[in-house]
């Protein structure tokens, strides 16, 4: 081989080692995600058997009740702590043919009844893990 090939050879693994250092291996935090390890529902009345209960009274001058429902998770280094979602059960039924609903949850996790009634509230991590945690909640 000639010696002009050998050094265009040397030149480019060179290059490809400078490039490969400073812009293929560094190190970025958000290629490491910590999943959250825990969720747990702080807002609750007593703890029976494992379960967690929450009591309201409906107000009846108003015409609804609403309540957020809160959480703590662990790590508190999560990467993604408000990738959460709040979910309900039981929130409806039958009358007439139509489906009724007499309570609804919002994202930021505001429990709102219209009439009174029995839900079960589970607030559930999309960051992966897969963790939730669930609530029965009874306005009287």
């Amino acid at each position: 081989m000639r010696k002009s090939v050998l050094f265009a050879i040397g030149i480019v693994y060179l290059v490809s080692i400078v490039v490969v250092t400073f812009f293929g291996l560094q190190l970025r935090m958000d290629q490491f995600q910590v999943y959250m390890e825990s969720i747990n529902i702080t807002s609750y009345d007593k703890i029976r058997n494992g379960d967690k209960y929450l009591y309201l009274s409906f107000d009846e001058t108003e015409g609804y009740k609403s309540v957020f429902i809160t959480f703590d998770y662990s790590p508190e280094e999560a990467s993604y702590p408000e990738k959460v979602e709040f979910s309900l059960s039981g929130n409806s039924y039958e009358e007439d043919g139509q489906i009724k609903y007499f309570a609804e949850i919002s994202q930021r996790g505001e429990l709102v009844f219209f009439e009174k009634g029995m839900v079960i509230v589970t607030v559930a991590t999309t960051d992966g893990s897969k963790i939730s945690d669930k609530i029965k909640v009874f306005c009287t």
